[in-house]
């Protein structure tokens, strides 16, 4: 399993993450609460566990390792212990870096270094209890299962409010209950592009029939309103939030995921049609999420017409750079879907997106 599915990339997006979760929780004047960072902590694994069990489980090469003479519950239990390195080295150590780099600019003492350490230990085993319980509430062959892991995982954020220690000895006891009574995974997907408004709209059908699209599009969303509250908080009313909702990669990379799509619309009269479309429709869907984000930054007290310009530019230059690279260097030689959402090309529609707040933001009277 780890050698299928885990790779140079993988540590190398997991080095420049933590790095850059370092660099910021250190420079950046913030205190973060743990209780508050939880949320974060049980958000992020759920949405990488529905990406593995869409990506991996739904790719050809698990297909192949299926094939093989093993047990279902042993591939599912590898299945679980790889995902969980994963997401542990590319969710759960860059938000814990953050927070403890964050808090630790209050200047305690340096008797603070034992409990700094204790809540490290607690925010890993409850990242990697969300983690194993994500993947099976995604991808768990029983109904009953995957309810369980939904209750526990609500139960488990819950608690971390009223006592961190309970609810990491919770989360461990999942972690070791999932890998015990775990009999097996299977993705479900449906086929895009079949659902409503899905057959007019790539990005519409897109979202509308695929678990991935749909997880991180919401959790986006969620980040970027919980970075603006958070930033709000120390005075700084300002639209960076907005570039971080287009960093969506399952719409950004779409026809590098689909390159059979890809090759009908190229080889069909009206290609240039059908890639504008994708990109106004895909401009309009992150407007309507900078909609929100910026009605939160309006009623903390920023202005409205910057906020708005912000929004508009940032959707605007980040779909524009997505569909750019779709149309100029899209990502053919990949052996999983995963090796798609991994690539560090993802980080250039944000990137965009952040220049085009920036702009405007300098811009402003």
């Amino acid at each position: 399993m780890t050698g299928q599915f885990v790779g140079r990339q993988t540590v190398l997006s997991a080095a420049i993450l933590c790095a850059l979760a370092a660099w910021f929780g250190a420079s950046a004047d913030l205190r973060v609460n743990p209780r508050v960072a939880v949320i974060g902590l049980v958000l992020a694994p759920i949405g990488l566990s529905a990406t593995i069990a869409s990506t991996w489980i739904g790719s050809g090469r698990w297909d192949d390792l299926a094939r093989f003479p093993l047990r279902r519950d042993e591939l599912a239990r590898a299945t679980h212990l790889v995902a969980n390195a994963v997401i542990l080295l590319e969710a759960v150590a860059p938000i814990t870096l953050f927070v403890l780099l964050a808090d630790s600019g209050r200047g305690g003492p340096s008797s603070e270094a034992g409990v700094a350490a204790t809540t490290a230990v607690e925010m890993v085993v409850v990242g990697l209890g969300a983690s194993s319980l994500g993947l099976t509430l995604w991808a768990g062959e029983r109904v009953g299962l995957r309810w369980a892991a939904g209750g526990a995982l609500v139960v488990g954020t819950l608690l971390w409010w009223l006592a961190p220690v309970a609810s990491a000895v919770l989360f461990a006891a999942c972690v070791l209950t999932m890998l015990g009574c775990t009999d097996g995974l299977r993705a479900r997907r449906t086929q895009v592009g079949t659902v409503g408004g899905g057959r007019h709209s790539l990005v519409l059908g897109e979202l509308a029939t695929v678990r991935t699209t749909q997880v991180n599009t919401l959790m986006m969303l969620v980040v970027g309103l919980f970075f603006t509250y958070t930033m709000a908080r120390r005075a700084l009313t300002v639209s960076l939030s907005m570039a971080l909702i287009v960093t969506n990669t399952p719409l950004n990379a779409y026809f590098s995921r689909y390159l059979s799509t890809r090759a009908v619309v190229l080889a069909a009269p009206g290609s240039r049609r059908v890639f504008m479309a994708y990109a106004r429709d895909l401009t309009l869907l992150y407007m309507a999420s900078n909609c929100l984000v910026g009605a939160l930054i309006v009623w903390l007290g920023g202005g409205l017409v910057g906020a708005a310009a912000a929004g508009a530019a940032a959707s605007l230059a980040g779909a524009t750079t997505a569909v750019l690279l779709e149309v100029y260097r899209p990502l053919t030689s990949w052996k999983s879907e995963r090796d798609v959402m991994r690539h560090p090309r993802k980080y250039l529609p944000p990137a965009a997106a952040l220049l085009a707040v920036i702009v405007v933001h300098a811009l402003a009277p």
